[in-house]
């Protein structure tokens, strides 16, 4: 098909093509897309083994300033 004339029909094979065209676009895009997922993902991931471990650090530091202050273990 003439890259010119608009009111010109598509044949098969044209329609083939852009169908072809389209599929590839989309595996591109669904290939992408996954990629951001798992980059989200590993980003969550990561914030929340980073919160919990801040969480456990606070714990410990709490434990230890009440054994210090009530005496139960000498240090």
């Amino acid at each position: 098909m003439s890259q010119n004339d608009d009111n010109a029909k598509a044949t098969k094979g044209d329609i083939r093509s852009v169908r072809q065209e389209m599929r590839a676009l989309k595996t591109e895009i669904v290939e992408e897309l996954k990629r951001h997922f798992d980059v989200t993902v590993e980003t969550i991931r990561h914030d929340l083994l980073g919160a919990n471990k801040d969480d456990i650090e606070v714990l410990k530091d709490r434990v230890t300033r009440l054994e210090d202050h009530t005496g139960l273990i000498r240090r």
